[in-house]
């Protein structure tokens, strides 16, 4: 979110009026992951959605997205953008395999990502103006990845660079190619809307006692803002084009994910943390999300390359 410019009431004095100041920027930007893979004829992912965005490079071969009931075949050197909240499904059909770029990421910031949102999904075809630009940018962003897995601090720093040059072009072109409807006020109480989801999400006693299984009151949720329920449920999803329940569901996708990701990490504590009584539950509800069970998913990482 970039606030309106501030100035400290103590440098007021010294200020002449010529002075020029950036605005205060306070933005929540997250990478959840992102990888190459190389997979054969046959692979496929099954539909799901995610609160994140999702962009996806085609490094060779081809592959086919299902996104809402529209098939995009990416060929090599296409990008696919998919918005939070989309339902969709890839699968790989050359013989020759394919080899694609993948990264999920958040940024909580109303005006981008209900910009983002009236774009809807993106498909840069190789070839145009747009792809080249992001292309070049996605490729030195692949070039980040350690085959060994090991990052220091100045890795992480050019990474999320890498990640804000994405942000940048991705903004630019949904400003030449979209028109913005939400208000301010709406997006200002979706944010805080989020916000207070995510903060019950990552505090452990809420979140085992309030939450499990994906219950959130936002009536209460409303009541502590001053606004409505029916009113907090149509900014919210006017912003992030999904329910707030759909959007706790996903927070625990991401975070089951991650925590899946840990070899060492029992199943039966994953199921602890996410706010599930019995493992069986768990792992019911992660082959709804995935189509997979954990055990299932965790097999599949070890042919991941991840960041």
């Amino acid at each position: 979110m970039v606030d309106a410019i501030e100035i400290p009431e103590n440098y007021r004095s010294y200020l002449s009026p010529q002075s020029n100041w950036m605005p205060a920027i306070d933005w929540n930007v997250k990478l959840f992951g992102a990888h190459t893979q190389e997979v054969p004829y046959g692979w496929k992912v099954p539909e799901e959605s995610h609160t994140a965005f999702e962009l996806m490079l085609i490094l060779r071969g081809s592959q086919c997205t299902k996104l809402e009931r529209i098939q995009y075949d990416l060929l090599e050197g296409d990008i696919l953008l998919v918005p939070p909240g989309a339902r969709h499904a890839t699968d790989c059909r050359q013989a020759e395999g394919l080899h694609y770029f993948i990264a999920h990421f958040n940024l909580d910031d109303p005006l981008f990502r209900q910009t983002m949102r009236r774009c809807g999904p993106l498909h840069f075809r190789s070839g145009s103006e747009d792809n080249e630009r992001l292309k070049a940018t996605m490729k030195k962003w692949v070039q980040l990845i350690h085959s060994d897995g090991q990052y220091t601090t100045a890795d992480l720093f050019r990474i999320q660079a890498g990640l804000f040059e994405v942000l940048y072009l991705l903004a630019d072109y949904a400003s030449n190619h979209a028109e913005t409807i939400v208000s301010p006020t709406a997006g200002h109480y979706a944010t805080l809307i989020a916000q207070s989801i995510k903060s019950a999400f990552y505090m452990e006693n809420v979140r085992e006692q309030n939450l499990q299984h994906g219950e959130i009151r936002i009536e209460q949720i409303a009541a502590n803002l001053g606004i409505s329920s029916g009113y907090a449920l149509e900014v919210f999803r006017q912003v992030y084009g999904t329910s707030p329940r759909s959007y706790l569901s996903e927070l625990k996708l991401h975070e089951a994910k991650q925590l899946i990701q840990q070899p060492d990490l029992a199943f039966t504590a994953i199921a602890a943390r996410l706010g599930y009584s019995t493992l069986p539950h768990f792992s019911r509800q992660f082959k709804r999300w995935t189509g997979m069970s954990p055990r299932e998913y965790r097999q599949t990482l070890g042919r991941v390359k991840l960041i």
